[in-house]
């Protein structure tokens, strides 16, 4: 098989995420290259080098997971990093515009929740479970995300000496930090894992995909074809 033809027989949506991060990680390079020498680096450089690394991600895990995650989550993967690291943090959209960092927590909570259904259909029967039991795992999934992400800010801010958290001050002699914007964080992810949350039970109410259904399909793919293969498996006198 020549080169052409490996890469008509590249999924669409694969193609267009190694595409895609194929362009940032060569805008981040140049970005990175072109700061340090005009002395323009706004940015710590470990985390110029932290959003090199970032799109590097779909193609190191997509051979050690191979179909287990579906082409869909790296899809997600690169438009929330697109406009939460690269628009928010390289290009400053958090500091120049004042409602976008709510904006973007509030989109991680629904995103948050669409991986934490990607995590119910690989670990279950997503139609045969409880649907009450399925929308609190994948809200208790987005928010563990909110956590996991605020100790990340907290100890990059500690370790790396960044400022995500707000400004630091002195109270007592003590270097504190305002809780506000942490909290503001928490309460956006959740307004966003809480809109999931309605759209996912009009799905189960009405009956209607919704896209629900969509999403389902396409993170069962493997688990469905892995089932079926260890139930022929199992029943060898089945076999015509």
């Amino acid at each position: 098989m020549n080169l052409k033809q490996k890469l008509c027989s590249i999924p669409p949506i694969r193609m267009i995420v190694y595409v895609s991060c194929l362009i940032m990680i060569g805008v981040m390079i140049y970005l990175t290259v072109y700061r340090s020498v005009t002395n323009t680096l706004t940015e710590n450089l470990v985390v110029m080098i932290g959003n090199i690394l970032l799109w590097v991600v779909p193609f190191v895990a997509k051979p050690i997971f191979k179909e287990k995650i579906s082409d869909g989550i790296y899809l997600f993967f690169v438009i929330y990093a697109f406009f939460a690291s690269f628009l928010g943090t390289i290009l400053t959209f958090y500091e120049n515009i004042w409602w976008y960092d709510m904006l973007i927590h509030t989109l991680f909570g629904y995103v948050g929740c669409i991986i934490g259904l990607f995590f119910a259909c690989k670990l279950a029967d997503i139609d045969h479970i409880s649907p009450v039991f399925a929308i609190f795992f994948i809200f208790a999934v987005s928010m563990m995300f909110s956590a996991l992400w605020e100790i990340f800010e907290f100890l990059g801010d500690q370790w790396l000496g960044n400022n995500a958290q707000g400004d630091p001050h002195w109270v007592d002699g003590i270097l504190m930090r305002n809780v506000k914007d942490t909290m503001e964080d928490i309460i956006c992810h959740t307004c966003g894992a809480i809109v999931f949350v309605l759209h996912y039970t009009a799905h189960v109410l009405s009956g209607k995909s919704l896209l629900m259904d969509t999403f389902k399909k396409d993170f069962s793919k493997g688990k469905k074809q892995k089932s079926a293969s260890s139930e022929t498996d199992q029943n060898p006198d089945q076999q015509a």
